[in-house]
């Protein structure tokens, strides 16, 4: 079994341990840091409190989105192609009934401010994953929904990318085996993680439709899992998070550890030491960016490409895209995300 494999079968059966660790590993006090950066605009970051708003210029913070019940988390902000909203998935607390064990999640909308939240997707089975919601434009989503099953005592996960009406209606399949996703600038072309034999992955990307599907980074170069793949704005680069499985070193200047920057031992990592890579949107050797060696980072690229706003459990940081300098914040999150908004 993959380590995605093992990681997301984790993530079923322990939402609630893994959900509480959360709040032991930082909780509210792993707060968005308050340091300013030279980019512009604003991260939406999801934290154990819910939805806060970061402006990156003033390092000003302020709370978006709050869970409407105790030990609810609100992850995998994105704000839709004209800024008017923001898509996010809604975990609520496992729930046991008649003997089942329920850690599913929900699709939610909301206006751009926060306002007018509401459910468009429903799990509709027990511990159903609804995850890594993306506009393809205002009024489409795609998401991938994960499934666990047992079939005489074996234990299987399935990963479909689905699109719906971002108003709610019925979903329609999209691509198989799809872990996790980006979309193209033009919403024309995704970037995925595609779980390969063996338990491999590779990052291919495809048409909207799922055809013209080419492998853009082969298991050979042992790079997994492939996480939070983005495209650049200009649609020529595609940034993804993943752990260097053969401990090989790109040939380039000066990398960025986080050791350096004396994170606090009390920090719980408890994935593979990831760093961030980029590979040309037509494919080719992928490029190490950063070397963070951070626990499941999510990341987004700022408005102008010039970027990468990475969030780890050790830390938020701002890659610079042309020199690979990294610097950091402050606090991270423990398996926080993040999303750049104008």
């Amino acid at each position: 079994m993959s380590n995605r494999l093992t990681l997301r079968v984790l993530i079923v059966l322990l939402a609630g341990v893994a959900l509480g660790m959360a709040c032991s590993s930082g909780g509210d006090s792993a707060k968005p840091p308050g340091k300013p950066s030279s980019g512009t605009g604003s991260l939406i970051i999801a934290m154990p409190s819910g939805l806060v708003e970061y402006s990156i210029k003033s390092g000003a913070q302020k709370p978006l989105i709050k869970p409407e019940t105790a030990n609810t988390f609100l992850l995998d902000p994105a704000i839709s192609p004209d800024g008017k909203r923001l898509v996010y998935i809604v975990q609520p607390p496992p729930k046991i009934g008649a003997g089942t064990y329920d850690a599913g999640s929900d699709l939610w909308v909301a206006n751009r401010d926060g306002t007018g939240a509401h459910v468009v997707l429903t799990h509709e089975q027990p511990n159903q994953l609804i995850r890594f919601p993306q506009w393809q434009d205002n009024e489409t989503l795609l998401v991938v929904m994960q499934e666990i099953a047992t079939d005489n005592g074996k234990t299987t996960v399935s990963y479909v990318l689905n699109r719906l009406p971002a108003a709610g209606g019925a979903r329609t399949k999209v691509i198989g085996g799809a872990l996790a996703f980006g979309l193209s600038p033009d919403g024309k072309r995704l970037a995925y993680a595609r779980l390969a034999p063996q338990g491999s992955e590779t990052l291919n990307a495809a048409d909207v439709d799922g055809t013209n599907d080419v492998t853009l980074v082969s298991a050979s170069e042992h790079l997994a899992p492939f996480n939070v793949p983005r495209y650049s704005p200009d649609g020529k680069q595609i940034a993804f998070a993943a752990a260097d499985q053969a401990g090989a070193r790109a040939a380039s200047p000066e990398f960025v550890s986080v050791a350096s920057f004396g994170v606090p031992a009390a920090v719980v990592l408890d994935g593979l030491p990831e760093d961030i890579w980029t590979v040309k949107a037509s494919g080719g050797r992928p490029v190490r960016v950063a070397d963070l060696k951070e626990d499941l980072p999510a990341l987004a690229w700022s408005g102008d490409g010039q970027h990468l706003y990475v969030l780890g459990s050790a830390g938020l940081y701002d890659v610079s895209v042309g020199t690979g300098a990294v610097d950091r914040l402050g606090d991270g999150a423990f398996h926080g995300q993040l999303a750049w908004a104008p």
